[in-house]
């Protein structure tokens, strides 16, 4: 119970007429005092009561028209409360508390009054959710006042509604080679293969492409010629989600850029590792370096942190990155020089060398930051990279290293001529420039265990395939 300031007031009024009965020796002064303190103990124990019977007796109900809405939308939020018979001595206020993710769409406050005599009330009040996740309302907090103003007791009850929010889908999402939609599911995987298996089946001999963490070092040592051992493979495979979230992968409207498709392939690699129970880990990259990395594991947090990690992702800042790093993607290698004189020039070209290993390419952020990735990532069974034909050289270097060290790399692409309006209003620059993206995504799939896919919205696929200047078919392309 919490005594309000008129409380105070009253108290003090009655100290006063104590302290003048006391110094003029009138008797009516001490009376008064007494009278008014008696009042004051006579409306407590009433509002004690009251309180009991309205805790018993009051129901508060809170409620979400949806439970599962995208970002941006509003949904209808109602409080209600109902008292077993109205107070004649207090009155009941209940107010909301409302999540911090949700954005009050109107002037209109979440708190319902009963009056001294009312006996139920409700209002409905607009929100609208901008953060993904699951949000709980928590109970709504109640104030009990009595009639003078002299108590407040405040206390939390009635129900807690829950709403997850979403990231806005995309619409449809073209994935395939060559204008031809992809038939298969992606993330699906053989029963057998090289892939870190229960039991060895056999040895045989190394050939270009196979991971080097399956040579068998003991059959190349006796054998004296490279030998890999096969296994009989587990039902799981470690898939680790390497997406490019960089400044040029915020191309396209809004809600459907290509980070935005590129994220809804990723969330469904993730759910399908999710069904599988497969290990997933994941390494992001922005402008300015690597924004986040988990190594493949099973456990759910790891799937619930994949997805909120994928959801969270936007476009990073490349002005403030060219400020901090003074180069730009797709800009030169830095060529690195020694100061001594005394160095002759083989000396100088093998410390440039030496330093470049070191400090990589400070342009290229996707390849250094999966090279300087941990050992699990760089060594999954599948590693799929999400990026776009910005920087073809860089691309082609980063799945060469994946393949390197994975079993199987695929890798998702966005055509920047399909996410620019100017470039498709152009129609044979435009059939052009998705020639050559898919000239170069055919490079990327001779690589030994990598396929490449094109991932664009398919009415600007269409178009793209529209301008051909020939009736050639799809899948000739190139």
């Amino acid at each position: 119970m919490r005594l309000t300031r008129r409380f105070w007031l009253t108290t003090g009024v009655a100290l006063c007429l104590v302290l003048g009965g006391w110094l003029l020796g009138s008797t009516p002064l001490f009376v008064a005092a007494a009278g008014l303190l008696g009042w004051v103990l006579a409306m407590q124990a009433v509002f004690v009561r009251s309180v009991t019977r309205i805790e018993r007796t009051l129901s508060v109900d809170q409620s979400l028209d949806r439970s599962r809405v995208p970002t941006g939308t509003e949904t209808t939020f109602r409080l209600a409360a109902a008292i077993d018979g109205a107070s004649s001595h207090c009155t009941v206020t209940a107010r909301a508390n409302v999540p911090v993710a949700a954005e009050r769409a109107s002037a209109t406050e979440p708190v319902v009054t009963l009056a001294r005599t009312q006996a139920e009330s409700s209002i409905t009040v607009p929100f609208r959710w901008e953060t993904v996740g699951e949000h709980t309302v928590d109970e709504a907090t109640v104030s009990v006042r009595d009639a003078a103003g002299l108590f407040v007791q405040e206390f939390d009850t009635g129900s807690t509604p829950s709403v997850t929010v979403e990231s806005p889908s995309v619409g449809p999402v073209h994935v395939g080679q060559s204008g031809e939609r992809l038939l298969r599911g992606v993330g699906e995987h053989e029963s057998r293969g090289s892939q870190g298996g229960l039991s060895a089946e056999e040895i045989r001999k190394y050939v270009p492409g196979d991971a080097m963490k399956y040579v068998d070092w003991k059959a190349t040592a006796r054998l004296d010629e490279p030998h890999v051992r096969e296994y009989e493979a587990e039902s799981n495979r470690q898939t680790v989600l390497v997406v490019d979230h960089r400044s040029t992968m915020g191309d396209g409207p809004a809600g459907r850029t290509k980070l935005d498709h590129l994220r809804a392939v990723a969330s469904a690699i993730r759910k399908r590792a999710d069904a599988d129970r497969d290990p997933i880990g994941y390494l992001t990259v922005g402008d300015s370096g690597v924004t986040g990395t988990m190594s493949p594991t099973a456990r759910p947090e790891a799937y619930e942190s994949c997805h909120h990690h994928l959801t969270d992702l936007a476009v990073t800042d490349a002005e403030s990155d060219i400020r901090s790093s003074g180069t730009t993607r797709g800009g030169s290698p830095v060529t690195v020089t020694d100061g001594d004189p005394t160095l002759t020039r083989m000396e100088r070209v093998l410390l440039s060398y030496q330093d470049h290993q070191r400090t990589l390419l400070p342009d290229e952020q996707l390849y250094n930051g999966f090279r300087s990735a941990k050992h699990e990532i760089r060594n999954a069974d599948l590693v799929v990279i999400c990026s776009d034909d910005t920087d073809p050289g860089e691309l082609r270097e980063t799945a060469g290293l994946a393949r390197q060290n994975a079993t199987e790399v695929v890798v998702f692409l966005t055509p920047s001529v399909a996410f620019d309006d100017e470039l498709l209003a152009a129609t044979d620059d435009a059939y052009e420039r998705y020639r050559h993206f898919d000239q170069f995504r055919r490079e990327l799939c001779e690589m030994d265990s990598v396929t490449a896919y094109e991932v664009a919205p398919p009415d600007r696929i269409e178009s793209l395939l529209s301008r051909s200047p020939t009736d050639s078919t799809r899948g000739e392309v190139a």
